[in-house]
């Protein structure tokens, strides 16, 4: 009797268990399948968001450029247009001849060649760049100028009628909707305190 009592207990134990266990049985509800959906789309996003930034150390860009227009600008104040034991001052010779678009004078670290991107060891059918000096050449407050290297007088004037070797070459940057790089260094010439400008496009 008290075996048969036992089986009874079990029986009904395994009869209240069959209707909690099947309502833990669900389906997919609205819930789960706005949170699925969210971590998916989330991860495409992310997917389209940051993989072409992974990828773009190994495409040209305006990167690139803002490295290639600092080399320029370093390499022509701190050697080609001096002497690399004191950089960023310039000396007048090499100067003048860089922007007469001369060959190099011995002890000028320029190379030699026609277009100023050949002068600088760009490749000019993919680059373009233009270099200025600009200063103040005068005792009064103004606005920096582009200079010229005046060969009678041997100073610097302002750029202007009747001067010798005008301190710019290139072609004209572009307009101000084009994308364009300008590295900018403060050197000295003749005595005096100028910026060499590079533009690179």
């Amino acid at each position: 009797m008290n075996r048969r009592r036992n089986e009874t207990q079990s029986t009904n134990q395994l009869v209240g268990r069959l209707p909690r266990m099947e309502e833990r049985r669900r389906g997919q509800t609205t819930l789960d399948f706005a949170i699925g959906m969210s971590l998916f789309l989330s991860v495409v996003i992310f997917i389209f968001l940051f993989i072409p930034g992974l990828l773009s150390p190994f495409s040209s860009g305006v990167q690139e450029e803002t490295v290639t227009t600092d080399r320029v600008a370093d390499g022509l104040t701190m050697g080609m247009l001096g002497s690399p034991q004191q950089p960023y001052v310039l000396d007048e010779h090499c100067t003048q001849e860089f922007f007469a678009g001369n060959a190099p004078p011995s002890g000028c670290g320029y190379d030699s060649g026609g277009s100023v991107e050949e002068r600088v060891g760009l490749d000019p059918a993919l680059e373009n760049v233009n270099v200025t000096i600009r200063g103040n050449a005068t005792t009064t407050a103004a606005a920096d100028e582009t200079l010229c290297w005046d060969g009678a007088s041997e100073e610097l004037v302002e750029a202007g009628t009747g001067c010798g070797t005008i301190l710019t070459t290139g072609g004209n940057p572009p307009a101000n909707n084009d994308a364009s790089v300008t590295a900018l260094r403060v050197v000295s010439l003749n005595g005096q305190d100028v910026t060499v400008r590079v533009v690179m496009w």
